[in-house]
């Protein structure tokens, strides 16, 4: 089994008042980003974000270590 480093932002980083348990990973801060505008649009009905929340999820995101 390898390990594999992944970065990673759920929306109760973000919120942790919320009631969302999204959370999402991907191999670059510039994916999970992207991923996580997309999850705010879709379920979250935010057609842009304001950059006070975009600089909230930037510094929230994590590195994780997964076995793949």
């Amino acid at each position: 089994m390898a390990v594999k480093q992944f970065k990673q932002l759920g929306c109760l980083d973000v919120n942790p008042q919320g009631d969302c348990a999204f959370q999402v990973r991907a191999e670059t801060e510039e994916e999970v980003m992207r991923l996580g505008a997309e999850h705010a649009k879709l379920c979250h009905k935010a057609e842009t974000l304001p950059p006070d929340i975009v600089e909230r999820a930037r510094v929230a995101i994590k590195t994780v270590t997964v076995n793949v």
